[in-house]
């Protein structure tokens, strides 16, 4: 069986096809279409169907990942949304949480708050109440509910959030309402809290269930375009979502809960990180994704990535289980400009596909990292993207000049490593944040770069933050599509729990987990996996009474052991915030279940069967800055290398999707996957 991964990114959307059998690939990036994204994956899905010689019908699966329901949150473009709460409770979203600051600086007193999420007018209140222990003080009347669906039914409102007082632990009123509005209002997306965020504090659970219904139509309207026009080409496989917790779904799941694609492209490339680092038998691997928008930085530790239940993205907070991801406006596409002391900054506003980089050639003027990493040699403009895209080097040179070099008073050269310099130094410090600032030390982790630029920064990323070993996978350009190839399936599910655990009953809670198990594998035996290809994993989340948040840790399989899970909420404690309080009452807040079904593709990319030697010459050098001055260096290309092959610094080794270089003291290597190594 054939198997495409896609990953449609703000600047380009990658495409790989992997044959199953044996191992042979094929890739292609094209422009993302930002009007319809869908042209463009649909573009990308032809593309290599010619490269390769196959037809739609070889193909047997699709991955799908897309950074479309972040750009729609950062952006404000999703559907016009309105909010049924409990009576008292329209303006929870502005007022947020006064525990917390959603804002980068606290004491920014020119600070302008984010656009609301839904307008004030369509932030609509039922004269109900469920009390905190579940029971029923005021009962819902279906009159109300129906005097608001013929409100909203009147109007534009394209999706509905319902997220009603204490339905984390009584349902019961949420979901009469949802009956009710589904049947008056069919034509309307309808999300309610309990199916999509079960648990306590109610802001974050507005914002959560108020995102996802602003996502809503918009997403389906993009999974059943995609579809139908993958249909009518012939495809006749199965197509499968990335989540933002590193798991595929059916397009009926994402369809119902679309906040889960959140991460979801980001989320591959880690899945594909952790495939990696099993194969390979290295535990704890830091990572690096640097595209055209953003640089993303996440961890695998112990095999496994680093998950997190909440994330503010442009200050609203959403509550979903998701891969630990870190993200800073350094990306290939990001602009170069002076502020007013006269300093380089970076970011965050980006070239994006159009017009893009300046040596893109379609008229972009301003200078970009991308640019600046032309004029130093690391990027050849004449093999960029195998050469099927030429770059303008003139043109990025008229931008460093005009926007940067001459401002400052220096040269172009000067200016550009200026830039490069100051990207590495926001890309070493949100290594930093995911490592350091979480209790670990960078040096006992390998570094595995991949995305456009990835490569191209990886080796003085490395050097400041003294790691001594880089992986460049294969198809780093693309490695987030690979990664849609390779992930499993995987489903989630919570209950609120919110209890001391002086009064939990261990017996109690098994019988919860069993149940959110069984809950959990029909959704799977619905989608043909039988329950013994399963694997489950248990969670809780803990805090000590009073403090606001908690953190997740994994509850042992089997009878629930309560000592266990404290000891591993204190180490974890510990580790976080350096100190626990030992004899101090525990909470648990919620239970968790993750079913992964092991479906997805983990064989290893084929070498060229062509080569006749371990390593080639190289063919030709190139001028690059290395160490302070420009320097000649040899330059390879990485499909001419077999594993085995041992290359000597410097040197440049490049492919169609990146490339990377390497000083005099440093050498790099072909393993048996393909991967290539860099020892500092």
């Amino acid at each position: 069986m054939k198997r495409l991964g896609i990953d449609v990114g703000g600047t380009f959307t990658d495409v790989v096809l992997v044959d199953d059998a044996d191992g042979r690939h094929w890739s292609v990036k094209v422009p993302t279409t930002p009007g319809d994204r869908v042209i463009g994956a649909i573009d990308g899905f032809s593309r290599i169907l010619e490269l390769s010689g196959a037809t739609s019908g070889d193909i047997g699966f699709i991955g799908h990942g897309t950074t479309m329901a972040t750009n729609m949150v950062v952006e404000h473009k999703g559907a016009k949304t309105a909010l049924i709460t409990t009576l008292g409770f329209r303006d929870i979203l502005e007022i947020r949480r006064v525990s917390r600051h959603d804002r980068a600086d606290l004491y920014d007193l020119q600070f302008d708050a984010p656009k609301p999420l839904v307008q004030r007018r369509w932030c609509l209140e039922l004269d109900e109440r469920i009390g905190p222990e579940g029971e029923i003080l005021k009962p819902l009347v279906d009159a109300q509910v129906e005097k608001l669906a013929d409100r909203i039914g009147a109007s534009d409102i394209e999706a509905i959030a319902v997220c009603l007082i204490h339905s984390y632990i009584s349902p019961v009123h949420e979901r009469r309402v949802v009956e009710i509005l589904k049947r008056r209002l069919p034509d309307r997306f309808v999300t309610a809290s309990y199916d999509v965020n079960p648990e306590l504090m109610e802001y974050e659970r507005t914002s959560t269930t108020v995102i996802n219904a602003m996502l809503g139509p918009v997403c389906s309207r993009y999974i059943r375009s995609f579809t139908e026009k993958l249909r009518t080409l012939g495809f006749g496989g199965e197509v499968m979502f990335m989540q933002s917790n590193g798991g595929l779904a059916p397009a009926s799941l994402v369809e119902a809960q679309p906040v889960v694609l959140l991460e979801s492209g980001p989320a591959g490339g880690v899945s594909a990180a952790a495939q990696l680092a099993k194969k390979i038998g290295v535990e704890n691997v830091l990572l690096g994704d640097m595209g055209g928008t953003t640089f993303d930085v996440s961890l695998v530790r112990d095999g496994r990535p680093e998950i997190r239940n909440s994330v503010v993205l442009h200050s609203h907070t959403v509550r979903s289980p998701t891969i630990d991801i870190d993200s800073v406006g350094a990306g290939g596409g990001s602009i170069a400009w002076i502020d007013a002391g006269g300093g380089i900054r970076i970011g965050p506003e980006s070239a994006a596909a159009d017009p893009g980089p300046a040596c893109y050639g379609r008229g972009g003027t301003r200078p970009t990292v991308t640019d600046c990493n032309l004029l130093l040699g690391y990027v050849d403009p004449d093999t960029f993207l195998s050469g099927s895209f030429k770059l303008d080097r003139e043109a990025a040179h008229r931008a460093v000049q005009e926007h940067l070099a001459k401002p400052l008073g220096v040269n172009v050269l000067e200016a550009a490593h200026a830039v490069r310099a100051i990207a590495n130094a926001l890309m070493a410090q949100a290594m930093r944040l995911m490592t350091v600032e979480r209790g670990y030390d960078p040096r006992d982790f390998t570094y595995v770069c991949y995305g456009g630029a990835g490569p191209v920064h990886a080796v003085d990323l490395a050097k400041d933050l003294e790691i001594r070993q880089v992986i460049v996978p294969a198809l780093p350009g693309l490695f987030s599509a690979f990664g849609m190839i390779v992930a499993d399936q995987a489903s989630e599910q919570q209950l609120a729990i919110e209890r001391e655990f002086a009064v939990l009953d261990a017996a109690t809670l098994e019988a919860a987990y069993q149940q959110m198990q069984d809950d959990v594998a029909a959704r799977f035996e619905a989608a043909n996996v039988s329950r013994e290809d399963l694997i489950f994993g248990r969670k809780m989340d803990c805090r000590y009474a009073g403090q606001p948040e908690a953190i997740t840790v994994d509850a042992p399989d089997g009878v629930v052991d309560l000592d266990a899970i404290r000891s591993r909420f204190e180490d974890a404690h510990r580790r976080h915030w350096n100190f626990i309080k030992p004899g101090h009452a525990l909470v648990c807040n919620n239970i968790r279940v993750k079913a992964d079904a092991p479906t997805g593709w983990h064989g290893s990319i084929t070498a060229n069967p062509k080569l006749p030697a371990k390593k080639k010459a190289a063919a030709r050098t190139r001028s690059i800055y290395l160490d302070g001055r420009m320097v000649d260096a040899p330059v390879y290309r990485r499909d001419e290398l077999s594993p085995g092959a041992n290359i000597p610094g410097p040197a440049v080794i490049e492919e169609a999707s990146s490339c990377i270089a390497f000083g005099n003291s440093q050498s790099a290597h072909v393993d048996a996957h393909r991967n290539l190594v860099v020892n500092l």
